[in-house]
C-alpha cells in the first residue's frame, strides 16, 4: 500500500506499477520473472517472455521481500540498477529500461550484509531513502480506520451493505496482534462481510484464528501427534512446496518438475498421492 501510494503520488503515476513477491519464487523462476527469457533458452520456453522490468518500463517496480533473492539474482539486479539495462535469460542483447525501483523487507538487511547473505554493494545502491513502516498491532486506533476502509471495499466487491462493527468486534480488532499485518486484516474483514447476516459485523463473523489465536509459545505437553510425526511433517511440507511451484508456473508440470529437481513421472505420482488439483 505504501509503495503503490508513492507511485500514485509521483510523476510516474500514469505508467505501470508492477509488484513482485520475491519470497514466492525459486531462484530459476525469479530470474525469468524479473528479466524475462528468450525462446528456447530452456525446456518449455516456447516463446519470448517479457520480464517484470520491461513490464514496468517508465513506471515503478516494487520488489517485496527483497532479502529472499538469491545471490546470483542480486548480482543481476545490481547490474540493472547501475546500467539501467537488463538481458533476458538466453538473450544476446541488452534492453534499456527506465524504472523506479521500490523494495520492502521484513529482514534486517544490514545484518544480512554482515552474514554475507545480501550483497553490500546492492544494499547501498537500494538504500537511498528508507521508510520504516510500523507493524499493524502498534498503530493503535488507526487499525479501526484501516478496518473501515476494507469494510467499504468488501461491500463494493461483494455487493453487501454492512455498515460497521459492533463493540465486541471493535475491541477484538484492537486487541488482536495481527501477525499477518495489513493483508491479514483485509482478508479477515472481507471474509466477515461475506458471511455476515446483518448490517453490523459481530464476533460470529470473524475467523476462528482471530477469536481464539494460538498461543505464541506451545505447551510441550499439548503438542499433537501430527506436530511430532516427522513423516507427516515432511509430507505436508512437500505437498505445500509442490503446490506453490505449480501455481507459480501456472500448472506447467514439465517446468514445475525442473524447478523441483525431480522427473515428471515423480511429480505426477506426487500430485496423485497428495490429491493436488489444478
Amino acid at each position: 500500500y505504501v509503495a503503490r501510494m508513492i507511485h500514485l503520488k509521483s510523476p510516474r503515476k500514469n505508467k505501470p506499477f508492477v509488484a513482485v513477491d520475491c519470497g514466492a519464487m525459486s531462484n530459476e523462476l525469479a530470474a525469468s520473472e524479473l528479466f524475462g527469457h528468450a525462446k528456447g533458452s530452456f525446456t518449455d520456453a516456447h516463446s519470448d517472455k517479457e520480464g517484470q522490468f520491461q513490464q514496468a518500463n517508465g513506471g515503478t517496480l516494487f520488489l517485496d521481500e527483497i532479502g529472499n533473492l538469491s545471490y546470483e539474482n542480486q548480482l543481476k539486479l545490481l547490474r540493472a540498477t547501475q546500467e539501467r539495462k537488463v538481458r533476458k535469460i538466453g538473450g544476446n542483447s541488452d534492453i534499456n529500461i527506465d524504472v523506479r525501483i521500490l523494495v520492502a523487507t521484513n529482514d534486517d538487511l544490514s545484518a544480512s550484509v554482515q552474514r554475507g547473505a545480501f550483497r553490500e554493494d546492492l544494499f547501498h545502491r537500494l538504500n537511498e531513502f528508507k521508510i520504516n513502516v510500523p507493524a499493524l498491532r502498534s498503530r493503535g486506533e488507526d487499525i479501526v480506520l484501516f478496518a473501515n476502509y476494507f469494510l467499504e471495499q468488501a461491500n463494493l466487491e461483494l455487493k453487501k451493505q454492512v455498515v460497521g462493527f459492533d463493540n465486541e468486534v471493535t475491541d477484538k480488532i484492537l486487541s488482536y496482534h495481527w501477525p499477518g499485518n495489513i493483508r491479514e486484516l483485509k482478508n479477515a474483514i472481507r471474509r466477515a462481510v461475506l458471511v455476515a447476516q446483518g448490517n453490523l459485523l459481530t464476533l460470529a463473523d470473524l475467523p476462528s484464528e482471530i477469536l481464539s489465536p494460538p498461543s505464541r509459545r506451545a505447551d510441550p505437553l499439548r503438542i499433537s501427534t501430527s506436530q511430532t510425526d516427522l513423516k507427516a511433517l515432511a509430507e505436508s511440507q512437500e505437498r505445500d512446496a509442490i503446490e506453490k511451484v505449480l501455481k507459480q508456473v501456472h500448472y506447467n508440470r514439465t517446468l514445475a518438475a525442473q524447478l523441483l529437481n525431480i522427473d515428471r513421472k515423480t511429480l505426477y505420482n506426487k500430485i496423485k498421492q497428495y490429491g493436488i488439483e489444478g
